[in-house]
């Protein structure tokens, strides 16, 4: 069998199997940090109907299936790239048509993936907030700066915080029971991650948890979660679904806001047009 072609008989897999193996195929990426518990309660299967399916998949266990997707190189950024540019082999592929087809696809399915009523609780209490605190790492760095940006000029009070290391805490010292965190949690659970979660229970921050995984232990541990898709679990992980997502909850906080929002874009206005001959756009 190959990385991503496992052989499996559907047909001869009873209707739980059967479930277990889309699963598991829709979320390779994840399920090297699952047990089979969290699979079982994604599934909605006993525990014991994951443990015999590894068998019915050639895997003596759930252990060994994640040995073999780990000694895979499905997750190297090189082979990412490489999938996606394998699509366009001919020289006159239509590389920004692919590429926003792409970004179509993850926002359809991140707008039926978002649930709404968590949507407008996250809305809420980042309205209400005294502070929000950012974190993440990677690519979501440029998301910290997005939401900064937007919500800074209606006046919310935004702070990234460090990506890694004990100089996260020199943000999170400071973080209480009237500020929300928001968590870009993308591919997998981090020591940072772990730890703003942990400390929420002591402070009484708001916990907001951005991810595009499907199964983890953060989504029971969040106060609120917010779902996105960034595309196949192996391949390119693009970012539009998550800005668009931010570009959301910016309107939907300046909505909240009302007048003393709008107050403070004249006010940003009115100041551009004072200095527009010594601080040009």
């Amino acid at each position: 069998m190959t990385a991503f072609q496992l052989e499996m008989d559907l047909d001869s897999m009873s209707k739980s199997q059967q479930k277990i193996a889309n699963y598991v195929m829709g979320s390779l990426q994840q399920i090297p940090y699952c047990t089979e518990e969290d699979i079982a309660l994604a599934v909605n299967v006993s525990t014991a109907t994951v443990s015999r399916f590894w068998q019915a998949i050639g895997f003596a266990n759930l252990k060994a299936f994640k040995k073999h997707l780990l000694q895979n190189e499905h997750a190297t950024p090189a082979h990412k790239m490489k999938k996606i540019l394998n699509k366009m082999v001919h020289e006159e592929a239509d590389v920004v048509q692919e590429m926003l087809d792409m970004a179509s696809a993850n926002m359809k399915v991140t707008s039926e993936r978002v649930e709404r009523n968590s949507f407008y609780k996250a809305v809420e209490a980042i309205q209400a907030a005294r502070k929000v605190y950012v974190f993440g790492t990677g690519a979501s760095i440029s998301l910290i700066e997005l939401l900064r940006f937007r919500l800074n000029r209606v006046g919310v009070e935004v702070e990234g915080m460090a990506g890694s290391g004990s100089e996260l805490l020199e943000s999170l010292v400071h973080a209480g029971q009237r500020d929300v965190v928001v968590m870009f949690g993308f591919v997998r659970r981090s020591p940072e991650l772990t730890v703003l979660l942990e400390h929420a229970a002591v402070a009484g921050y708001t916990t907001l948890l951005i991810t595009d995984l499907l199964v983890s232990d953060m989504l029971e541990q969040s106060d609120l979660v917010l779902q996105v898709d960034r595309g196949e679990l192996e391949g390119f992980h693009s970012m539009a679904a998550p800005v668009a997502l931010i570009d959301a909850i910016a309107v939907a906080v300046t909505k909240r806001l009302g007048e003393t929002a709008f107050e403070r874009l004249d006010r940003l206005h009115s100041l551009r047009k004072k200095y527009a001959s010594q601080l040009p756009k």
